[in-house]
């Protein structure tokens, strides 16, 4: 029996192909497949769906490869826990869908996320729910990704959102869609509750914070308001933090909710 290895980012472990289907050995196929993950009775399929999975917990890795290699036309070729052990899981292995859960993507991340969806490959977010998760639907679709899922979706929805990307179509989760709609055409109660929140800014935090909303770089706004770069950068970490957002874009949306005060 031949035995071939891949890309398995932090993971030490190899992948053995057992019946036309890629299993990492250290965890068995199911012997039983449930209801809801039952596949579609017919001839083997052609070719395999190939899979990376980035997620920093493991137990929900593990459940994740099991789900999906439950399927008789999908193969887990790579495991990692960090965005940038994705990346260098497409260059390794080459996978077609990579499953990212959303908490791993931050300011310092969303680049790697957009060379990820450069090159080709579809990638599937599972999000947590939280107050800022319209926000981050933004970030990450701006990069351009095009599966977006809540992480507690059926086991079958994830299994279908797979497949959809693999076909280079959208999973978008209709609620979390229609509360994006919500979120970028809200009532002016809600522009409200955004300009309380910029108060909590110093004068200079919020100069910095409007230039940012303008698609400033740092550098750009360094020159413009004659600071350092360093201490640009300080303003900037200082109006996130205050603000609860994470992102560059989650902060030129909640910005942009008031008329601006930079000239």
């Amino acid at each position: 029996m031949s035995t071939e290895h891949s890309w398995t980012g932090d993971v030490d472990a190899g992948v053995r192909r057992r019946g036309g289907v890629v299993a990492n050995p250290r965890v068995p196929a199911p012997r039983r497949v449930g209801p809801a993950l039952r596949p579609h009775a017919g001839r083997p399929p052609a070719r395999l769906v190939r899979i990376a999975l980035c997620e920093d917990q493991e137990v929900f890795r593990l459940g994740l490869r099991v789900v999906l290699e439950a399927q008789p036309d999908m193969a887990v070729i790579a495991e990692t826990s960090h965005l940038s052990g994705a990346l260098a899981a497409v260059d390794a292995v080459d996978p077609q869908v990579v499953v990212v859960r959303q908490d791993l993507v931050g300011e310092a991340t969303l680049p790697v996320l957009r060379d990820l969806c450069r090159r080709g490959t579809s990638v599937l977010v599972l999000a947590d729910q939280g107050e800022r998760a319209e926000a981050e639907l933004v970030d990450v679709l701006q990069a351009g990704v095009r599966g977006y899922l809540p992480r507690r979706s059926a086991a079958q929805r994830v299994v279908e959102a797979v497949r959809a990307l693999a076909r280079h179509e959208a999973a978008l989760d209709p609620a979390a869609t229609h509360e994006l709609v919500r979120y970028l055409t809200g009532p002016a109660g809600r522009s409200g509750g955004r300009g309380r929140a910029l108060d909590q800014l110093t004068e200079r935090q919020r100069d910095v914070a409007e230039l940012v909303a303008q698609g400033l770089s740092n550098e750009e706004i360094a020159t413009r308001l004659f600071l350092s770069l360093a201490t640009v950068k300080s303003h900037l970490t200082a109006s996130m933090r205050r603000l609860g957002v994470r992102t560059r874009t989650q902060l030129a949306i909640l910005v942009n909710r008031e008329p601006s005060t930079v000239s």
